[in-house]
């Protein structure tokens, strides 16, 4: 089961990337095309940097759930690395689960902040501000996803320190 749920996620982490990928080079041309506009014409407009600040947000919140599956997100493992390999993920397992606590009272909140800004119209772009605050309920699901197998991983990982205790 673990195996599958996790193919699942390779092939979304896949759709993540190349979006990350796509996006970011966006926001470059973009940045740049704003950049020659304001200092070589003296001009500006205001969708090229609401874009930018739109594409970023919603890479951070990508970019954050790849983070949470490879466990590379900021945190002080000093104390954690003392403890047995069991402990480790036994601490790494009650974490997620917080995390996981969290990240739905995100979504919750964040699917009536989009429903609230649905009507609101943003200043550049012209589109509805449902749409830049969609990357927060998007972000918590995917983050969730990821959490979910950590903690089987880690699950599995106790089991089969367990198995080598009693078999060595």
């Amino acid at each position: 089961m673990i195996k599958a749920y996790s193919k699942f996620l390779d092939k979304l982490e896949t759709v993540e990337k190349l979006f990350l990928a796509v996006t970011v080079a966006i926001m470059i041309i973009v940045m740049v095309y704003q950049v020659v506009l304001r200092y070589c014409f003296s001009s500006a407009n205001s969708w090229s940097e609401e874009l930018a600040r739109y594409l970023f947000i919603y890479d951070v919140m990508i970019a954050a759930a790849i983070a949470t599956r490879k466990n590379s997100h900021l945190q002080v493992d000093f104390l954690i690395n003392l403890f047995q390999p069991q402990i480790k993920c036994m601490f790494t397992i009650g974490a997620t689960i917080v995390g996981i606590v969290f990240l739905g009272f995100l979504f919750t909140y964040s699917l009536t902040l989009c429903q609230t800004a649905a009507s609101n119209i943003s200043a550049g772009l012209k589109i509805s501000m449902s749409i830049p605050y969609a990357c927060m309920p998007l972000g918590a699901v995917l983050m969730i996803l990821t959490s979910m197998e950590v903690i089987l991983k880690n699950v599995s990982q106790i089991r089969e320190l367990g198995t080598e205790e009693v078999g060595g």
